[in-house]
């Protein structure tokens, strides 16, 4: 049982502003649905978030004596060369400077975030920050359950604490997917208990199969196998594989009555729902035939295949001095749904494999900490799973690329932030006082 004295030690303690400006990056996909929705509170409050993590960025960077520790300099240099291409690209693709600062802002906000972290947080945080993790977990699960006995929604609008636009749900699906993740590995090393592990993923997988979330069954199961990888043997393991069957079929069921799709989770269906030319009308892009498609009809120049049309050249606002004329004419393809498309249409193969390789270099630095055993093991695992995780979610929806995608840099952080293997901070506190 999480104690309110426990959580409270994330905020009770005495900090510097830096800590503080971190930490709001860390609670910020968590309450900004409930500011403005509930409290009514302006919509250009969202935007509160980039001056905090752009005033941080320059206090690490605008220091002529800064000295970046060896554990953020793989991170640092693979950030710079991702901007370096993109700057390089635009000269190229130059249409207005407000596209590319918007497509930097979009893009480039999460390795601010995920520096932030590394930076300013210590191992006892991160553990505070789970904590605080699983009391909104089950606070959402809640507020899900109100939304669609009372209210009445589904789909894509039950988003529980994430609010009830539609999209909202992708939210969850990286809180559900955290949250799994980190009971599963728990579980299967006798860290945590039969019930409290098996009560949160029948309540996900059901509140998935409400909100319509299909592929959320896949991504249980990814995580179940990954889970069982990265731990020890033990009888717990065959005890959860069996459960999860069972509570797989139960949301299978849930599924069905819901929306009467009795084959919704056959093999057959799936391999439909990967493959599908279209995803939403006979004119959008499928979830993971994009790339192919947009190569066919719009990237049909080698070039542009490879370097994409410019960094921002594609993107889509709210002000209208950062709305392309791109999205203009072919919002009706609903690239902006993926990450990948967007990507791909903005940077080439060559952008798309940047960002991945993000997650790559993230799996590979967790791995090797948690096989020297130089950061805390469960941070580790969760570093290796979570990465892979986010290659996925990459081409199945555009969550990384919202507010959302903190959630996820939090965890990948989390390695790094906890590791030994490089003592001190990750940028000295002397530095960032001068």
């Amino acid at each position: 049982m999480v104690t309110k004295r426990e959580v409270g030690k994330l905020y009770i303690k005495k900090r510097s502003l830096p800590e503080w400006m971190t930490l709001y990056i860390f609670v910020f996909p968590f309450i900004i649905s409930f500011l403005i929705g509930m409290l009514k509170l302006p919509s250009l409050f969202k935007y509160t978030v980039d001056a905090v993590w752009l005033i941080m960025m320059v206090l690490i960077f605008a220091r002529r004596n800064i000295v970046i520790k060896r554990k953020l300099k793989p991170i640092v240099s693979f950030a710079g060369i991702f901007l370096l291409y993109t700057l390089i690209t635009y000269i190229f693709h130059f249409q207005s400077p407000f596209y590319y600062l918007w497509g930097f802002r979009n893009n480039f906000r999460y390795y601010a975030a995920f520096i932030a972290f590394v930076t300013f947080l210590n191992e006892e945080d991160g553990k505070s920050c789970f904590k605080f993790i699983d009391i909104l977990f089950w606070i959402n699960i809640s507020v899900s359950l109100y939304q669609f006995f009372v209210m009445g929604l589904e789909q894509d609008y039950l988003g529980g604490i994430f609010g009830i636009e539609r999209g909202c749900n992708s939210y969850s699906i990286l809180l559900f997917a955290i949250v799994l993740s980190k009971s599963l590995l728990l579980y299967m090393e006798g860290k945590e208990g039969a019930v409290s592990c098996f009560a949160k993923c029948g309540c996900a997988l059901v509140l998935a199969a409400m909100a319509e979330l299909k592929l959320f069954f896949l991504i249980f199961v990814f995580i179940l196998v990954f889970s069982s990888i990265l731990t020890r043997f033990s009888v717990r393991k065959f005890v959860m594989l069996f459960v999860s069957a069972l509570l797989l079929f139960v949301a299978s069921s849930v599924l069905t009555s819901v929306f009467g799709m009795a084959q919704e989770l056959s093999f057959d269906r799936i391999v439909q729902l990967v493959t599908a030319t279209n995803y939403a009308s006979a004119e959008d892009l499928g979830r993971f035939t994009a790339l192919p498609t947009i190569s066919k009809t719009i990237l049909t120049d080698v070039s542009d295949k490879i370097f994409g049309m410019g960094l921002g050249n594609c993107d889509t606002s709210a002000f209208a001095i950062c709305n392309t004329p791109f999205f203009e004419t072919h919002q009706k393809l609903h690239y902006t749904w993926f990450s990948s498309a967007f990507l791909f249409l903005e940077t080439g193969y060559i952008g798309l494999t940047l960002n991945l390789t993000f997650y790559v270099i993230c799996c590979l630095i967790s791995f090797k900490l948690f096989k020297n055993g130089k950061s805390d093991r469960l941070f580790c695992q969760l570093g290796m799973i979570v990465s892979l995780l986010a290659i996925i979610m990459v081409f199945y929806n555009s969550s990384l690329r919202t507010e959302a995608g903190y959630m996820v840099y939090f965890v990948l952080s989390l390695p790094l932030v906890a590791s030994r293997e490089w003592s001190g901070a990750a940028i000295s506190e002397k530095t960032i006082k001068n």
